[in-house]
C-alpha cells in the first residue's frame, strides 16, 4: 500500500530537499513497523547533542512519541495496529518537537492534552 509520509523540518538547512514522499509498505506492516522502517533510513533528522523529539501522527492523531535518545517509540495507540486498519489512504506525519523532554510529551499527549507549543 502507498504511505504518504513527511516530517517538520529541523533548521532552515534542513529544507534544502522536501521531507514529503510516499513509501510502498504492506498493508499488514505494523505501525511500529512502519516507524522502524523510516528509522532505519535515517528519514528522521538527528541533531546535535542526540535530543530530538518527535510526535508521530497517524492520518492526523497523536500515535507515538519518538525520542532520538530512546532506542523504542512509546506508543499512544496499539503498536501492532497494521497500516491497513488505518484506511486505504494512510499518512504518517512526524512533527518535530525540538528538544523537549519526551516523557513529559508523552504523559501530556496520554494524558489526552495539547502539547505544549501547539
Amino acid at each position: 500500500m502507498d504511505v504518504n509520509v513527511d516530517r517538520s523540518s529541523v533548521a532552515m538547512g534542513d529544507d534544502t530537499y522536501p521531507h514529503a514522499r510516499t513509501i510502498d509498505l504492506p498493508e499488514s506492516s505494523t505501525i511500529a513497523e512502519a516507524i522502524a522502517y523510516l528509522r532505519q533510513r535515517r528519514f528522521l533528522a538527528a541533531i546535535a547533542g542526540g535530543r530530538a523529539t518527535w510526535i508521530l501522527e497517524v492520518n492526523g492523531n497523536p500515535t507515538a512519541v519518538i525520542a532520538q535518545q530512546w532506542a523504542e517509540p512509546k506508543f499512544l495507540t496499539d503498536p501492532s495496529h497494521t497500516l491497513g486498519s488505518f484506511g486505504n489512504e494512510v499518512s504518517l506525519m512526524f512533527r518535530y518537537r525540538a528538544q523537549i523532554d519526551p516523557d513529559d510529551l508523552f504523559d501530556t499527549l496520554e494524558a489526552g492534552e495539547a502539547p505544549p507549543g501547539t
